[in-house]
């Protein structure tokens, strides 16, 4: 066997040996400047060969390159530790791949990674690492979430979260792949679980049992425009073209894509909102309401869902197979309500789902051509006896506005207050 002693040389100033074994070149670096030093590892490298018949001496050099590759990964992972699960959701907060989330969808994120960092530390403890985690991790946790009995859609939102760190993370973690992507979503059983809708009747029985006039007025608002209970509340003066008969939104939940929705301004819906505009100061219609829900959120909800249960509407069931109480009534009723009303009216499904905002390029596919101006020409069409009679007419408890201008009549504001109890009156 030829060249068994090798050869050395320099690159720079450090020695390298170079030598070949039946053809195959071998190069390796000896790690000093000083050739004596070299000569001796030459030597010290190459004495196993010059004994070694042809099986031995590959087997030698495939032992020397494994031993180098793993060299070489203890000092990469020396110089960029693999990423630890501890270290991993501050790492997604700052990731530039990540998607911009609004506070609460990451708030959510973190609720659901919080459930699964607990669970893996008392199930997987040795597991500290991102890239500890495989295909087997994965399972024996989406096992745990099904007998938690999460519903299917909670069940995809956990999955899905944690595929989404591992793909943004991919890097840092430096695993063989993302142990997520053979987790199969689960088909939400959506005639068991989705909210109940509500019948023309069932609408004329929650404004009566309301309680008050903003709620009144917010439910009816709902009803009439198709927009989740958020947008409904913090809904401004400065939206709302009474001339165009156009409310303009970008709704909360699809902020970042910067999409507006173009509403209506039903005729019965104009008539309430002006007459609320005489009537409280600022650019919102809901002040109060506004202010409560910011600060506490919940409690204007409670509000809202009493006033289905005195109309005699449950909001709250539990179904067989479901772990926790799903809600059967609320204010996002009115918005399925408003959608069904409206195709009842003749509306095209394609206009109607640009009203209500949804997200989904499935869902937008084929009508980006909606705008302002086509929303105009339907509310002039409906403005013109074409109202459905499943959009009841405003009908306000003129008590209760009678009371609520007289708590705000003074000195100074007694003309605005008598145009308006005028207004109320008025047939």
């Amino acid at each position: 066997m030829k060249h068994r002693t090798g050869h050395l040389y320099q690159r720079g100033n450090i020695f390298w040996l170079q030598y070949r074994i039946e053809g195959r070149v071998v190069q390796q670096s000896l790690g000093t400047t000083v050739r004596d030093e070299a000569e001796e590892k030459q030597k010290a490298i190459m004495r196993p060969f010059q004994a070694a018949d042809l099986a031995s001496a590959h087997a030698i050099v495939e032992a020397q390159l494994r031993s180098a590759e793993s060299k070489a990964q203890a000092a990469a992972d020396d110089a960029h530790p693999a990423l630890a699960v501890a270290d991993a959701w501050a790492a997604y907060e700052k990731a530039t791949n990540r998607p911009d989330s609004s506070e609460r969808t990451l708030a959510g994120y973190y609720s659901a990674w919080k459930r699964f960092t607990a669970w893996l530390t008392k199930h997987h403890s040795n597991k500290t690492t991102m890239r500890e985690i495989d295909a087997g991790t994965a399972s024996a946790y989406a096992q745990r979430l099904t007998a938690d009995k999460l519903t299917a859609s909670t069940f995809n939102q956990h999955i899905g979260l944690l595929r989404l760190v591992w793909r943004c993370l991919a890097k840092p973690i430096r695993g063989a792949g993302n142990p997520w992507l053979e987790i199969a979503k689960r088909r939400a059983q959506k005639l068991a679980h989705r909210r109940q809708s509500i019948t023309p009747e069932q609408f004329d029985n929650l404004l009566k049992a309301a309680g008050d006039a903003d709620i009144h007025d917010l439910l009816y608002t709902l009803a009439l425009t198709g927009q989740r209970l958020v947008d409904g509340i913090m809904l401004r003066w400065d939206s709302i073209d009474f001339k165009r008969k156009v409310i303009t939104l970008n709704p909360r939940k699809t902020a970042r894509t910067g999409k507006a929705v173009f509403i209506p301004l039903l005729p019965a819906l104009a008539d309430l909102l002006q007459k609320r505009r005489d009537m409280v100061a600022g650019n919102l219609a809901f002040p109060e309401l506004a202010t409560d829900y910011k600060h506490d959120a919940s409690a204007v909800v409670k509000r809202i869902q009493s006033a289905f249960q005195r109309a005699g509407m449950t909001t709250c069931d539990h179904r067989p197979g479901i772990k926790r109480a799903v809600t059967a009534y609320g204010a996002h009723s009115l918005r399925h309500y408003f959608a069904t009303q409206a195709l009842a009216a003749g509306i095209p499904g394609e206009i109607v789902k640009r009203i209500t905002g949804h997200s989904s390029d499935a869902m937008l596919e084929g009508y980006e051509h909606v705008d302002a101006a086509m929303i105009g020409k339907f509310a002039a069409k409906l403005s013109k006896g074409k109202l459905p009679a499943a959009l009841p007419a405003h009908d306000t408890d003129i008590r209760k506005q009678v009371r609520a201008l007289a708590k705000k009549l003074n000195g100074k504001n007694w003309k605005t207050v008598r145009a308006a109890l005028l207004a109320t009156s008025a047939p």
